[in-house]
């Protein structure tokens, strides 16, 4: 089987022409990506060059941008251009060498295999075009459309002729990329860095001990590094914008916890644990008081910094703040919440899009707001929080786990100019349906 790329070539020919040879390669994903649901930030200033997209297609389309950065990235990191990864980074939090050599010996662990790694940047957002699940349905008479956008892919890419990308590989290729989906599906690097998944959510890690595995582990996990160094390519095109110190430590410390439970030598509950103790260390060392993360209180406050993407001392000031300023009532019902673990007893819910909620609202590099509108505003978020992370029967009775999506309530409320003039409009702000993970398999609850 011929090969899609020949590396002498794509990481030494000019980016434009990289471009234009990804669009000839991948032309009816890149159709999907430009249907793809996103979240922007109408506030950011973006670079006056024209994005990838813009130079393709003539036209801004948001995960074609991110997607094709994060092949940009690649090749920044490949060819070592450290200034060029990271000029729109500030100063203040910017990747250090270090880890960006880091990241270097990431790609030199993961297998030498250019054409299965570019396949599975490309595809790993097509769950975000709805056309993907209609189309699914078309072809096999089975409604995936409740699932996550991680989980649609999957399902597409288990049946040949769904994504024309993966009947180009070989069997072996398209084995690896699948078994990372399958991981993708249940587990995600970056959930886990910002503890937006719960705990339960790390032992299908434990279905990947396998040798067979290790291959499509590590090109999994370096395809998500990629995925964070294009994640603000809708926004900064130049450089990776999103790949900053705080966010790469936290990716390293995901890392050793994957690696230590897929070993074997920690168990999920610890890893998470570790995870939080982890990234209070790096906040004690800018500055900010240290948290426990084995006492319940602290605990849940960590994960909020984590899911807000909490770096330094003011923004963790800010959530303390916010935190502080919650009824008893709603304070200890998230700390119950952020808490649970995830078993048939006692789901724990995972909000998908939390972090974009908590960073959107707390909008902390505003110079523009005052501290207190920025706490009004975090408030709101948390009082939002607590009432998507309320559980009422009946569940499905195996769920572990219940993912409540808040996309909707981000684009149409959060980023709406009502919110930023009346912040408490979100605290009434109808709660979405859930889904019950259930041991890998997802079922609507009704809710």
């Amino acid at each position: 089987m011929a090969r899609l790329f020949d590396p002498a070539t794509f990481f030494t020919i000019s980016e434009k022409e990289l471009l234009h040879l990804i669009r000839d390669k991948f032309a009816p994903e890149l159709e999907r990506l430009k249907r793809a649901y996103s979240v922007s930030d109408p506030t950011i200033i973006r670079p006056p060059e024209p994005s990838p997209s813009r130079i393709l297609f003539g036209a801004d389309h948001d995960e074609v941008n991110r997607t094709l950065v994060g092949v940009l990235a690649l090749r920044w990191l490949h060819n070592e251009q450290y200034d060029v990864f990271v000029a729109g980074q500030p100063e203040s939090v910017r990747l250090t060498r270090e880890s960006f050599a880091w990241m270097r010996e990431r790609e030199a662990e993961a297998p030498d295999d250019l054409d299965a790694l570019v396949t599975a940047l490309v595809i790993n957002d097509l769950g975000k075009d709805k056309t993907l699940a209609s189309d699914y349905y078309d072809r096999t008479g089975e409604d995936i459309s409740a699932l996550n956008h991680d989980a649609i892919l999957l399902e597409a890419a288990r049946k040949p002729g769904m994504i024309a990308a993966l009947d180009r590989l070989d069997p072996r290729q398209r084995q690896e990329i699948v078994r990372g989906l399958e991981l993708g599906a249940d587990f995600n690097y970056g959930q886990l860095a910002q503890t937006e998944n719960a705990p339960a959510c790390l032992g299908v890690l434990c279905q990947f001990s396998g040798q067979n595995d290790q291959r499509a582990v590590a090109l999994h996990f370096l395809e998500q590094l990629l995925d964070i160094a294009g994640a603000a390519g809708h926004m900064d095109w130049t450089s990776a914008r999103k790949p900053i110190e705080p966010i790469i430590q936290a990716y390293r410390i995901s890392h050793d916890v994957v690696s230590g439970i897929i070993s074997g030598t920690i168990d999920p509950c610890a890893g998470h644990q570790m995870v939080l103790t982890r990234r209070a260390e790096l906040l004690c060392r800018r500055g900010f008081r240290n948290l426990r993360a084995d006492i319940a209180d602290e605990r849940a406050l960590l994960r909020l910094m984590c899911m807000g993407g909490v770096a330094d001392q003011p923004t963790a000031d800010l959530f303390d703040s916010a935190w502080n300023s919650l009824d008893s009532p709603t304070r200890q019902h998230l700390v119950r919440s952020l808490n649970a673990a995830g078993t048939q007893s006692k789901p724990a819910v995972q909000v998908t899009y939390a972090p974009a909620l908590l960073t959107q609202a707390a909008d902390a590099n505003n110079t523009k707001r005052t501290w207190r509108e920025k706490e009004r505003h975090l408030h709101s978020a948390l009082v939002y929080l607590a009432r998507v992370m309320t559980l009422e029967a009946p569940l499905e009775p195996r769920a572990i786990v219940v993912e409540r999506n808040i996309l909707d309530v981000l684009k149409n409320v959060v980023q709406s100019p009502t919110f930023r003039e009346n912040p408490s409009i979100l605290e009434t702000t109808q709660v979405p349906r859930g889904t019950a993970i259930v041991f890998g398999k997802e079922v609507a609850d009704h809710m």
